[in-house]
């Protein structure tokens, strides 16, 4: 039985994107421990919300680092409103929202590789029982490695070695 894999990637060959920071993920069917890219999935922000910028980091024009939020210059916002959209700080950048909206995107998938994954999209992901993975390596290495262990699991192998 096949199943897909997520990967945030900026060149394909490399797990070097967080989740925040992926504006897509290349998808992956696996298949036992063989592979093959299947698709692009970009994900589009909606006009009214700046769901999909959290936690990314950008210049500005004239190459100043900006951090946070929307753009803030020191991360979200200035404090005086407890974080991002102002809610007391109970929401962190977005409240989740755009953790939610990327994990819409991907909910056919049996798990999503990244370079760093936050609180708010690894919750999303387990409500949708979505395996996270946060990892710094080749994409062959990583989809190899997940599907090794998933075809383990699959078929009542044992884990340990030997």
């Amino acid at each position: 039985m096949s199943y897909l894999i997520a990967v945030a990637t900026s060149n394909a060959k490399d797990v070097d994107l967080g989740f925040g920071a992926a504006r897509g993920f290349h998808i992956y069917e696996v298949d036992g421990t063989d592979y093959k890219e299947k698709e692009y999935r970009e994900f589009v922000e909606d006009e009214n919300t700046n769901a999909g910028v959290q936690n990314e980091n950008k210049s500005d024009a004239s190459g100043t680092q900006i951090s946070g939020c929307a753009g803030a210059q020191n991360g979200c916002g200035d404090g005086s409103q407890g974080g991002c959209g102002g809610n007391g700080g109970h929401g962190g950048c977005g409240g989740g929202d755009g953790a939610h909206k990327k994990v819409e995107l991907i909910s056919d998938c049996r798990s999503l590789v990244c370079k760093k994954i936050g609180f708010q999209a690894q919750k999303q992901l387990e409500k949708k029982a979505i395996a996270g993975f946060d990892v710094e390596c080749s994409v062959d290495e990583a989809i190899v490695k997940i599907a090794t262990y998933f075809n383990k699991i699959d078929n009542h192998i044992s884990l340990r070695r030997g």
